[in-house]
């Protein structure tokens, strides 16, 4: 086991995504069983109705079928999740995967592998208010543009308007904290702002606003076509024990598909954990997520987890820009396909 020393030297190397949380953190769920392996599995932010799916698999069964114990922790975001993986804190997780090529570009050998897809549309949008709506990329020419500096969306921003032949210093970019941006935003502050949409939306809504107030575009309709949330794995637990690699991939898309299948029961289980959460809130939250995020018609038609080597060498192209990377990582050096569920594991509609 390693030890706390070498545990905290070897995190000193790294270079991308903090340990520390910002904010409270839920504490660890844990899935119990008999006789069963432990895993530590790294949410991609708080617990809430984006990960329910994760609960329910703890709920059902489904992860104890697999032989599996598993510790679902919350996180401050895919930054701190692909970190806690690659020091071997947490066995798996879930990150966004352009989180996760930028940190194998700066920590090639210690970089997690993507092990299978979940979200396969890019979450990042251009938000603005229907009041004073931004209808597209070129209107915001002018406009004054709430971003943060360290999230995704914001870091690949000049990248997607070099796509479309936006000059980047055409617009105002205004440096926002992320727990203002949507008081701004409603102010009139700012015209518009960059975000998740899953946090962004309900944040507007808990706010007050309705859904047929707000205006999107998003990345992937103006050439990042890019998936988002997926299962990593740590590249010791892969090497020390790829049957468990296995049976946790098969797990999780299990987890997917009944969470899909059954909303209210995932609601209730992650209810169950928080009982902070607003269960009305959180179900708009998760149906949000699939019905826009995993099930696109690639999804439905193919089922989770697809591949497509075009589309990841367009994406890893974007994000080097983006992210200003020296080096990008190749396909073979981030994903490891040996540990797809089958098609009939992984087929969600």
């Amino acid at each position: 086991m390693t030890s706390d020393v070498t545990r905290s030297t070897r995190r000193d190397v790294l270079r991308t995504g903090g340990l520390a949380a910002a904010g409270i953190l839920a504490a660890p769920y844990v899935v119990r069983g008999q006789g069963v392996d432990p895993v530590r599995f790294s949410l991609e932010f708080r617990i809430y109705g984006g990960n329910a799916p994760l609960f329910l698999a703890g709920e059902n069964g489904i992860f104890q079928e697999q032989g599996l114990a598993v510790t679902l922790d919350g996180s401050s975001g895919s930054g701190e999740s692909v970190t806690r993986v690659a020091t071997g804190t947490h066995d798996v997780g879930l990150a966004d995967v352009s989180t996760l090529v930028e940190f194998a570009s700066r920590n090639p050998k210690e970089a997690p592998k993507l092990i299978m897809t979940v979200f396969d549309r890019f979450p990042a949008v251009v938000l603005s208010l229907k009041r004073k709506p931004i209808k597209s990329l070129q209107e915001l020419v002018g406009a004054r543009l709430g971003t943060g500096t360290t999230d995704a969306g914001a870091k690949i921003l000049p990248a997607l308007l070099a796509l479309n032949k936006i000059d980047p210093k055409s617009i105002n970019r205004v440096t926002v904290d992320v727990k203002l941006r949507d008081t701004m935003l409603i102010k009139g502050e700012v015209d518009a702002v960059i975000a998740f949409d899953y946090t962004a939306i309900f944040n507007l809504i808990e706010a007050g606003l309705k859904l047929e107030d707000i205006n999107l575009l998003y990345y992937s309709d103006y050439g990042f076509d890019f998936w988002g949330n997926s299962l990593i794995a740590s590249p010791a637990i892969i090497e020390r024990n790829p049957a468990l690699v296995r049976r946790i991939a098969l797990g999780v898309a299990r987890a997917w598909v009944a969470g899909a299948r059954n909303r209210e029961a995932a609601i209730a289980a992650v209810t169950k954990r928080d009982r902070l959460l607003k269960g009305d809130t959180e179900r708009a939250r998760m149906d949000w997520v699939l019905d826009k995020l995993v099930l696109t018609p690639k999804v439905k038609a193919g089922g989770l987890g697809q591949m497509d080597a075009g589309r990841m060498e367009r994406g890893i192209s974007v994000l080097k820009e983006g992210f200003g990377l020296a080096t990008a990582p190749s396909m073979d050096q981030i994903y490891d396909p040996r540990f797809l569920p089958s098609d009939a594991d992984r087929k969600i509609a």
